[in-house]
């Protein structure tokens, strides 16, 4: 006997247990599917916008976004019994793709060890670095002056490189060196130096340089660094060397010398802190004939501190350009018109008692400058137009504003030193800083927010059930009551979505994100203030929609920063983001939805939050009743209810009878006020025809136990302060209601299913499309197959969802008994419109309140 009880009260523990467990793996898994979809809709947005990331940024959200799937597989398969273990291969498969990717180091393309500057286009940056790239670019197909000269090629880097061992060794310097020991690390870099400068080049690598030195004999050079990634998005500004006015006779030392600069100290901490590794920056080195420069400088194309005033700047010094750069003196300043005639908005001379110049004995050196000459401003009207035109027609041909170097000399020929883009920040460029003006009729809709900016307009296409996906037109703005995921079907030929409930973070947004649709979510009233085929524009920047075109909200937004985009680490970010973000199961429904179909992290997201709440809703309603802890609810609703609280459910804990005001479940106080509805009557029973009442005799005639289980059945709660699952049996069908409602909108959900009746199945099926029908209206996705009902409704903010979860409570009374009074599809219609109109007290159909 003793054993028994123990063995009986131990059961009665371990459900509890397991069930308590159950929804701490649920909870946990809501939880890391949130954090994942923030992670995504970062990462998509650093991709979008003109935001500034480095691959550490990339690193860090891959490892934070690893972790939040793998947490997300392991509390699934908890959840389910190890249901999943596919997912765990699919996830590892993804995570060594991705990692594969992120360790990569861009190939080096084999190239001649030199290559003239004549050759040289911008596209062939991976060979020998922007630097010289666009200097090549400037002189074969924009025809201005650049200086005679060559580049080496990062062919000939990795050459050297590899044959001398130095690939290996350098790494191993590396791994000793610190960030946050500088004093290592100067050790560390001087060593690092003195080896490259040790080291032999392969003997045909040495002959081509003494040969391309002597293309240029008796002239001085300047050698400079031209590492592939250097002056892209990283400028690397000052950090490798540059040797002036030096012999080309020389060159096979100071070639080595500006390969011993990428490890200079400060060198080294910057691009180790860009997280670039010893093996990326391949360094070409350009070699170029010095311009005897009279006069040198720097100029921006747009003014970066006033990037709306249509100027462009100026700074020149006497003498070679190092000074103007390196802060030695102060340069003239000039504020120049980027229109007209470009005159001169500003100018501050300053006084230049010094200039740098190239010594005749080689390399340069400081001279006094005269007094008259220190003063005098060092460039003239004509000057500062021409420079103005150069600036312009860099910017023109490489497609955004342009920081570039220029030198004049002695003949007053301008020379362009070098080029790259100019870093503006993104409110210079961005509608925030420069608004549209404001459109003067008033908006039809202000309110929503802003999941993918910017505008468009175009017919309004009313999206209410996702099977009419493909008749929705192209160039259409389409307006919803949610979110769907189906969207991504067309998004390559919709202007705009608009959707009433929804978040940025939520699949939708991320897939209109990728292919840049403006979207708004959270507009409220949408889908009733709009029509189909009426003509809006969306301004998603300001949450605004307004009848008709506004054509100033349509201005083309600026061109995006092309070398910016053209990037290393934009590109790896960009390829890591087609492993991650697509969504391809679209359909749970689909017997297509399965593990082995998960092609990226979001749809290994999405497959689990639709499993989870899959397990959640399958509860066992008999072993749910011999936990420990059940109590029994007393109500005025003829339930044979029981109640198990997980944790917070209920306002006081140990009690042995619950009555509804003991209740703290917010789910479960919101399913019972549906259930009190003051129109709704639990007293009597509806009017049946003669059929109908002959279809619940043969239809239990045959089930002797469905009369026993009848309103007499029982049903049961599992509750928390935020989760419900309620299992009930009302008449001779049964229904099932599992539902979550928090602050967190991405964690909201309703799953709802009915089943059965006591009527012939042609009266239950006829239910259950009246169901099907008035919980679609209700904003659920909802599948009818015979007299089965399964309804979701996902993602609506916590009031939403809490009263939708009401108006089900209402509805499961209303449609408790109608199965035996619907007797045609006419007699249904009639109680579709009655619900409609808020009459749900069916008087006329019960036998002690009809019309005598």
């Amino acid at each position: 006997m003793f054993k028994f009880l123990r063995r009986f009260l131990k059961s009665e523990e371990d459900q509890q247990l397991r069930l308590k467990e159950k929804f701490s793996h649920f909870r946990r898994l809501l939880e890391g599917n949130n954090q994942a979809l923030e992670i995504m809709a970062d990462m998509e947005e650093k991709l979008a916008e003109e935001y500034l990331f480095d691959t550490g940024y990339i690193r860090s959200q891959v490892d934070r976004l690893a972790h939040q799937v793998t947490q997300i597989i392991t509390e699934l398969n908890k959840l389910t019994q190890d249901r999943y273990p596919e997912l765990v291969v699919v996830h590892r498969q993804l995570q060594e793709a991705i990692q594969q990717e992120l360790t990569s180091t861009p190939e080096v393309p084999k190239t001649p060890y030199i290559l003239p500057l004549t050759d040289l286009t911008r596209e062939m940056a991976a060979s020998v670095g922007s630097k010289m790239a666009n200097l090549g670019e400037i002189r074969s197909r924009l025809e201005m002056r650049v200086p005679d000269g060559f580049a080496i090629s990062a062919w000939a880097y990795k050459r050297f490189l590899e044959t001398s061992g130095l690939a290996e060794e350098l790494k191993q310097y590396l791994t000793q060196s610190s960030l946050d020991d500088l004093e290592s690390l100067e050790a560390v870099s001087e060593q690092m130096q003195t080896r490259v400068r040790q080291a032999q080049l392969p003997p045909d690598l040495a002959e081509a340089l003494i040969q391309a030195g002597q293309s240029l004999a008796g002239r001085g050079v300047a050698v400079r660094s031209s590492a592939v990634g250097e002056d892209t998005h990283y400028s690397f500004a000052g950090q490798f060397r540059t040797l002036l006015n030096v012999p080309p006779e020389q060159l096979v030392e100071h070639y080595k010398e500006i390969v011993a600069s990428k490890f200079t100290s400060r060198a080294i901490f910057y691009w180790k802190y860009q997280q670039f590794s010893v093996n990326e920056l391949p360094m070409a080195v350009g070699c170029l004939a010095m311009v005897p420069a009279k006069t040198s400088g720097v100029m921006f194309s747009v003014d970066p501190h006033a990037p709306d005033s249509n100027t462009l700047v100026i700074t020149a010094v006497w003498g070679l350009g190092k000074y103007a750069v390196d802060g030695r003196i102060s340069p003239d300043i000039y504020r120049v018109s980027r229109t007209g005639d470009h005159q001169v908005q500003e100018q501050r001379l300053a006084q230049k008692p010094v200039a740098l110049t190239c010594a005749p004995e080689g390399e340069t050196k400081e001279i006094s400058l005269p007094p008259e000459q220190g003063q005098s401003p060092c460039l003239t009207p004509e000057q500062i137009k021409s420079l103005a035109e150069i600036a312009l027609k860099l910017e023109k041909h490489f497609g955004g504003p342009q920081d570039i170097e220029w030198a004049i000399d002695e003949r007053d020929e301008i020379f362009v030193l070098q080029t790259r883009p100019l870093r503006i920040s993104a409110a210079a460029f961005g509608a925030a800083a420069t608004p549209p003006p404001e459109p003067t009729a008033p908006p039809l809709l202000k309110h929503g927010i802003r999941a993918v900016g910017g505008a468009a307009a175009g017919p309004v296409y009313l999206f209410l059930d996702e099977k009419d996906t493909a008749n929705i037109p192209p160039g259409s703005v389409v307006v919803a009551r949610q979110p769907s995921a189906r969207l991504v079907l067309v998004m390559d030929r919709i202007a705009a979505i608009i959707t009433e409930v929804g978040s940025p973070t939520g699949h939708m947004s991320i897939l209109a994100r990728e292919f840049r649709i403006p979207t708004l979510v959270e507009v409220g009233g949408a889908t009733r203030i709009l029509r189909t085929g009426q003509m809006v524009t969306v301004d998603a920047d300001t949450a605004r929609i307004y009848q008709g075109i506004i054509p100033e909200l349509l201005v083309s937004p600026p061109a995006a920063e092309e070398a910016w985009r053209q990037n290393p680490v934009f590109e790896k970010l960009r390829w890591i983001l087609k492993k991650i973000t697509p969504l391809f199961l679209l359909d749970p429904d689909s017997p297509d939805f399965q593990p082995g179909n998960c092609r990226t992290w979001h749809d290994i997201t999405r497959f689990c939050h639709e499993k989870a709440m899959d397990a959640m809703f399958d509860q066992d309603v008999e072993e749910s009743l011999r936990a420990s802890g059940v109590m029994r609810l007393k109500s005025e609703i003829p339930l044979n209810l029981f109640i198990l609280d997980l944790g917070g459910g209920l306002r006081t804990a140990g009690l042995e009878t619950v009555e509804e005001q003991d209740i703290a479940c917010r789910p479960f106080q919101a399913l019972l006020r549906g259930f009190h509805h003051p129109r709704v009557s639990w007293a009597g029973q509806v009017v049946v025809d003669f059929k109908g009442f002959m279809s619940v005799f043969a239809n239990t005639l045959y089930d002797m136990a469905k009369s026993e289980r009848g309103l007499g059945g029982k049903s049961f709660a599992i509750i928390t302060e935020n989760y419900l699952n309620f299992n009930s049996r009302l008449g001779y069908h049964f229904s099932i209601v599992d539902a979550y409602l928090s602050e967190e909108q991405n964690d909201n959900y309703i799953s709802f299913q009915f089943k059965g009746g006591a009527a012939e199945p042609e009266r239950r099926e006829r239910r259950a499309r009246l169901l099907g029908k008035i919980l679609q209206e209700l904003g659920y996705k909802v599948q009818v197959k015979g007299d089965l009902v399964q309804g979701r409704l996902v993602k609506y903010s916590l009031l939403e969802t809490e009263q939708t979860l009401e108006l089900t409570g209402l509805l499961m009374a209303f449609a408790r008994q109608l199965d035996l009074a619907l007797a045609s599809d006419a007699v249904m219609n009639r109680f579709l419109t009655a619900f409609r109109e808020g009459d749900y007290s069916l008087r006329f159909l019960r036998p002690e309140q009809a019309p005598s």
